[in-house]
């Protein structure tokens, strides 16, 4: 896909047009680690890898796997413990759509019958 977006980097800005169930999806579907800032003024940072809302979108009813980075330990919290999402991991997924192989593969086959 020409011009891939890739969420690497993006620091979100919660407001009205942002929520952070919002953001827990796109956490949820990025393939690199994320960094939780925590409302106690700590940071975990790790793979998130499950998410539930329970009945309403409401932060106290939300909650967010993580495995942590630096033990390797899955952790639950609840999203009303959370600040803020940041992505901050490698894209671990970025260039390996279906079009960024095949465009891959045809120079990879022009570089080859180029040196035949």
């Amino acid at each position: 896909m020409a011009g891939e977006i890739s969420l690497q980097g993006w620091e979100p800005v919660l407001g009205e047009e942002l929520v952070l169930s919002r953001v827990v999806e796109l956490a949820f579907a990025y393939r690199g680690d994320v960094s939780l800032d925590l409302a106690d003024g700590s940071t975990i940072v790790g793979y998130l890898f499950n998410y539930s809302f329970g009945h309403s979108a409401e932060a106290d009813e939300l909650a967010v796997e993580v495995i942590r980075t630096d033990t390797g330990r899955r952790l639950r919290l609840r999203c009303d413990e959370i600040g803020a999402i940041r992505f901050t991991g490698r894209d671990m997924a970025a260039g390996q759509s279906l079009e960024a192989w095949q465009r891959r593969r045809r120079v990879n086959a022009e570089a080859s019958e180029a040196h035949q």
